[in-house]
């Protein structure tokens, strides 16, 4: 059955037989986003499949106008960023790293047209269909901004720095005195 798009209902995939590994394709997993309050936090051992998840969360998010604001000290939601949805080489080749393609014995542009033909294929494989990574496209309004703490590469990020006291005394900022 394929799944169903409706407020509040955030498509996660299909049910997997843990014992088999087999995807059963008429096993439609949904979470209720209702039960979503204000935060949310993902834990597991390596490996578990917490990025994949939180993508998958976060695209439905944005799919429903939910706002969000990302913690992402390792990077890993990058992936966020990769909805093409005409699946063109020339969109994914940006992405396709220089080595990845020499290590292949590959050109760059080779390797972006696989990499969009393995995406294309994957998200069918799901019954995601390219209107509906236009959808996401088009719902998103990402501005990326980059916060590290202790480095210059992008807007420097520093708990420390704001637990000094105030130049001018607490007495001078109203603000600090709270």
């Amino acid at each position: 059955m394929p799944f169903i798009d409706a407020p509040s209902n955030f498509y996660l995939g299909r049910a997997v037989d843990p014992a088999s590994g087999e995807v059963n394709k008429d096993d439609v997993v949904y979470y209720d986003s209702r039960d979503l309050t204000t935060h949310g936090l993902i834990v597991g051992m390596t490996g578990s499949g917490k990025t994949g998840l939180a993508i998958g969360l976060i695209e439905e998010a944005i799919l429903d106008g939910v706002p969000a604001i990302l913690v992402d000290p390792k990077g890993d939601l990058g992936n966020l960023l990769l909805t093409f949805p005409d699946f063109k080489p020339e969109d994914f080749q940006p992405w396709v790293q220089e080595d990845e393609a020499r290590r292949d014995n590959v050109t760059v542009a080779e390797l972006a047209a696989k990499k969009a033909e393995q995406w294309q294929k994957g998200l069918a494989d799901w019954d995601i269909t390219p209107e509906r990574m236009k959808l996401l496209k088009e719902s998103a309004d990402f501005e990326m901004f980059i916060y590290t703490p202790g480095s210059e590469s992008g807007i420097p990020v520093s708990i420390l720095a704001s637990l000094r006291a105030p130049k001018d005394g607490f007495d001078a900022d109203p603000e600090a005195n709270r």
